[in-house]
Order: structure tokens, then sequence, then C-alpha cells
């Protein structure tokens, strides 16, 4: 990275700090080779030490759990290396990390970021000092961590923002106002003398006491105070992108073995991001826990460490956990956490290359362990008939974390992430609703309705059961055509036989509500200690605290459209009779509206069904197009 050309006289006043300050230039630089050596790239080769500096290749991405150098570059006109190096302590070199993402997660705000490192370059005396063309350069190194953010990632770039400041000398501050020694400075204009009615007192004996009113009232001082730091000119910042390489999981299963054991099976999941176009190294996975042992299952050939992968590949890793001897004796072994490290090796520009690049990458973090038994380890193995029970759990475990898995990766059971054929087919299907012999058209207003204004269904409604037919189908569509033009829809159901007259009630059912929250079940204000507790009094069902958090809790989503029709009557009718209903309704708001169902009830033998396939009605405001 080039520096700027510096355009101010050189003669013997270079030690002085104004021009320091006005002179010294700072940048910073992150070089692509690992192993980068700061003194042979600044004192070997040809050309002068900025032009060195300038040929110094240098790295236009980085990954997230790298540990990355960064080389600050102080370029000063000093006379010579002792010069410079008079000046360090006062020096203060600072560093700032954040990682901004490219998109704005909301439209009208700016993209979010999160200050991941801030710090200090430790050892400023300990600097590397070349001297070249009148001009001395010293360079620091720092160590900072890219770890991943709690934000949500969307094109993250990482934001490096580095500041050089030079405090002020112990001789110019004393020079410049002598604080704390808690005296004012001379030829500073007095305040208000806050003792001068005491002037005329004759017990004073002719002396008249002074007393300002800046010794009281404490004044901000004007000079500068004496630890007070001035910036020198320098490079603001430079952004590059990031990106992940590895995302990791854990998951745990215990195994179904007699006698029960409280070890359990984790299964460790790495998948390589397509973020990177190079070859990557596996180099290094150790779980540790501290009451208890890990054994690896890897045996397999071809799953030895190091492993070379690319970018898309999907590996899992297996690994037996089980507690300490002692634990195995209590009845309840404690929870444990298991502390997970993973290292990568990513080659960027293998070994053998010019400059080559290996960043390490080092993923380290922890997760609960529960070793508790199951209550009957036996529940839930597979059984060789095919008998099936709806809502069968795997297991009755006490801590409720660890279910019995399968021994497969879930990648390989299901690369869709979709569920199971078995998970799809353990729910019994959905009753089918009763066969009323009834066929029902509904007919809708094919216009956008206002609103606030009334609009009507139309139901037509035909009896198409026969004395003589003890089932027939039933047949339900809507739409908003003419009578004359219905679209039917058949759905059928079996029921028992239908009576030769029907007399039918139409009722129309809102839509649920959609953002219904549940919330736990706060204490009853009414539980008193332990000492003062009657045991044969029991627990309020409800009282003021439990009804006061359901009110707050609960979310009430207003009506699309109300139905001004209570109660239609339709009937009686006759086997292949027909009948027309009207339902009237009122929008609510604008917007595609509608109604959950309309439920038909059959008022002679009390059996109804509920009609879903309803017409929709596209509602908008007065005046609105």
């Amino acid at each position: 990275m080039a520096l700027a050309d510096l355009n101010g006289a050189r003669d013997g006043g270079h030690d002085a700090p104004d021009a320091f300050l006005e002179h010294s230039h700072l940048t910073y630089i992150i070089p692509f080779a690992t192993e980068f050596n700061p003194e042979a790239a600044l004192r070997e080769g040809g050309g002068s030490v900025e032009s060195r500096i300038a040929n110094i290749e240098q790295r236009d991405q980085l990954f997230f759990d790298e540990a990355v150098d960064i080389y600050f570059i102080l370029r000063t006109p000093c006379a010579n290396e002792q010069t410079l190096r008079r000046q360090l302590p006062r020096l203060v070199v600072t560093l700032e990390t954040h990682i901004v993402n490219g998109a704005a997660s909301d439209r009208d705000g700016p993209p979010s970021s999160e200050t991941i490192h801030t710090g200090e370059v430790e050892d400023i005396e300990q600097a590397l000092v070349v001297a070249d063309e009148g001009y001395v350069y010293a360079v620091w190194k720092t160590n900072v961590f890219l770890g991943r953010p709690r934000m949500r990632l969307q094109l993250p770039s990482v934001l490096f923002v580095g500041a050089a400041n030079l405090r002020l000398s112990a001789a110019a501050s004393d020079q410049s106002g002598g604080l704390g020694s808690g005296y004012m400075q001379n030829c500073t204009p007095s305040g208000m003398n806050l003792l001068e009615s005491f002037a005329d007192d004759p017990y004073l004996g002719g002396i008249k006491p002074q007393l300002s009113a800046q010794r009281v009232s404490r004044v901000a001082p004007l000079t500068k105070p004496k630890d007070a730091l001035h910036r020198i000119n320098g490079l603001q910042s430079f952004k590059l992108k990031i990106f992940p390489v590895l995302h990791a999981r854990v998951r745990f299963s215990r195994p179904n073995t007699a006698p029960p054991s409280a070890a359990l099976v984790a299964l460790l999941e790495t998948d390589f991001t397509p973020y990177f176009d190079c070859e990557a190294a596996l180099d290094k996975i150790t779980l540790g826990i501290t009451d208890g042992t890990v054994e690896d299952l890897n045996c397999q050939d071809g799953m030895g460490l190091p492993l070379s992968c690319v970018a898309h590949d999907h590996l899992t890793f297996l690994y037996k956990v089980a507690p300490q001897q002692l634990d195995l004796a209590r009845k309840t072994p404690s929870a444990q956490e298991l502390v997970i490290t993973i290292e990568v090796i990513v080659l960027v520009r293998p070994e053998g290359e010019p400059n080559p690049c290996t960043p390490r990458l080092t993923m380290t973090w922890t997760t609960a362990l529960d070793f508790t038994p199951p209550v009957n380890p036996g529940f839930g193995k597979p059984m060789s008939h095919a008998i099936r029970r709806s809502h069968r759990p795997s297991q009755l475990s006490i801590g409720g974390g660890v279910d019995s898995q399968p021994m497969v990766s879930p990648s390989v059971t299901r690369p869709d992430a979709l569920p199971t054929l078995e998970a799809a087919t353990a729910h019994p299907i959905e009753a089918s609703i009763p066969d009323f012999g009834i066929t029902m058209t509904f007919t809708g207003p094919s216009e956008p309705v206002h609103v606030g204004q009334e609009f009507t269904w139309t139901v037509f409604v035909v009896n198409r059961t026969r004395p003589d037919v003890s089932a027939s189908p039933i047949t339900i569509s809507a739409g908003t055509p003419p009578p004359q033009s219905h679209h039917h829809h058949p759905r059928t159901a079996a029921a028992a036989a239908a009576p030769p007259s029907r007399k039918l009630m139409l009722a129309a059912i809102p839509r649920r509500r959609r953002n219904e929250q549940r919330v736990t079940r706060p204490p009853s204000t009414a539980l008193e200690s332990a000492a003062r507790r009657d045991a044969l009094i029991a627990d309020a069902v409800l009282d003021e605290n439990v009804v006061h958090a359901m009110q707050r809790s609960s979310v009430v989503d207003c009506a699309e459209l109300a139905c001004l029709s209570a109660d239609v009557r339709v009937g009686p009718l006759a086997p292949g009779a027909c009948a027309v209903a009207e339902l009237r309704f009122l929008a609510l708001r604008a917007g595609v509206v509608g109604v959950e169902a309309v439920r038909v009830v059959d008022l002679g033998s009390q059996e109804h069904v509920d009609v879903r396939e309803l017409p929709l009605v596209v509602a908008v405001e007065k005046g609105g197009v």
C-alpha cells in the first residue's frame, strides 16, 4: 500500500511535537503470505522502503474464525532512529474491527454492523525501525481474531479502523497551565470576590478578604489536559470481504443397549460452504469433557485426520461420550459441558509456491450434556409386526433433550430435510366429512366491493338424496360466475342414508385467530410459604394474577367479513328439490377477504358439515379501484 508523500522541511526541528504530528503518516496492511517477515521485506531488495511497501502482496478476502496479523507502518521525517525512539513512549496505536453487512435487513435503515475487536498495540517501544532517504519507518504487528458476530450475515465485510495518537510531553503540559498545582494561571482576570461584603467589618482590622468565584465554582480549564491525544494523519480505514468456510453442529443419540448405559453418541456434522474455491484441510477435531471420557469411533479407512476437503463437502464424525465411573454409581448423573474444537487450514496458496498463504481457522464452542438414563430404555424399540400407534414417543427420558435416533446421518436418510415417510404416515388421516347428499353452489360478487358496503352470496342448494339410495356423493362448488355457468369441484364422503325431506341451516364461521400466542401460566398470588400453607387447601385454579397475564398476552385479530345473516334456513327440501338462499356480508377491511367456512346443519339429524371451498372477495377502500 503506497504511502502519502510528505511535503515539509527536514531541518533540525523534527523532534518537536508539532513537526512530528504534521509530517508523520500511518498506514496498515494485511500481507498475503502467512509467514510474513517485515524486516526482510523492508530492508532487503532494491528500491526505496516506500516502494518495497507498495510491492507487498496483500489479502483480498478473509475468513471467519481466522487469526489475522495486521502490520502498522508509521513514516516520520525524523533525523535518525534515536529521535524516533524518543517519541515512541508517547504514541498510542489503536485498532477497531467491525463486521458490516453489505445489504440492509430493513429497507429504511442502514446495513447492520457489529464490533468484534477493540484494542491497543502492545509493546509500542519494541518497534522495528528502518531509516531510508531522510524518513524513518516504525513497524508494529497486532493479531486480531475474526470471530463470528451475533447478527444475521448478509454479504458481510470486515472493516478495520486504525489510528495513531501522540500524547503531550510533561514539559509542554507544565508550560501550558500547570494543571494539578491547585493555583490559577498568571495574568488571568479574577472572578467576582465572594468576600467583598466583609471588607468593612471592624473585627477584621482593615483587612479586606479576597475569594474569587472561580475558586469555589470549578470552571473547565481552557488549557489542554496533560494526557490529551493528538491524532496523526494516516489511513482512515479499509474494508475486505469475509466469508465462512465451515459450518458445524453436533447432535446426540442414546444407543439402545442391554443393559442400559448412560453413554451418549455424539454426531458431529461439518459442512463446507461454497464461498471458497481452493482446497481446505480438516486438520484437528477435539472433544473434551471435565468429568467424562470421549472415545473416537471414526476408525474406518479414509477418516483419519487431516482430511482434504473442498466446497460443498459434508462429513459426519462419531464419538462416544461417557461420564466418569463415580458418576455412573449415582442414580442421577450430573450434567456436563462438552467442549468442541475444530481446526481447518485453508490452502489459498499451498506450500512450495512463492508467498504461500495457508490461514488456520479455529472454531471452539461448548454444549450441555445430560447423562440422565431413560426411565424405560426398552420403550420404543422397533417392532416386527405392523402395529402402529399414533404419537408414540421413542423414549421416556427425564432430561427430555436426548431421543433415540438411528446411527445414520440425517443427511443420508433425509437429504432434502423433508420428514420421512414413517413420520408422515404416523399420524392418522383426518376424518372425512359426512355425506349429506346435498349439492351446494356459492356465487359471490364478480366486482370488488367497498369497505363498509353490504354485499350478498347466492347459495343454490339441491337435495340429491333418493329414498332408495343409502349414500350418494356430495358436491360443493364455489365461484363468482353466474348460476348458469357454475364450476363444480367434487367432494365425496360416506355416511348413513339421508331422510327423504331435508331442513338445513346455514351459518358463517369467521376466520380463526392466526396470531394468537400462548404463554406460560404465571404463578398464583395465593401461593404462600411452606410454613404458613395449609396442606388441606389446594391452590387457586384462577386468580387475578393469572387472569391479568392471560389478558395481556392475548392478541386478537379483527375479522375480515361480518356476516349479517346469523341464521339462514333452507327447506324442507324433498328428494330432487332445490332452493336458493342468500348470505349477507359486510367487508371490514381492504384486501382479499373471506370466511373460514360455512357450516351446514341438518336440523333433523343434527349432523353438520363445514364447507371451506368458498369464493374470495376483493374489498377496496371507498374511492379506490
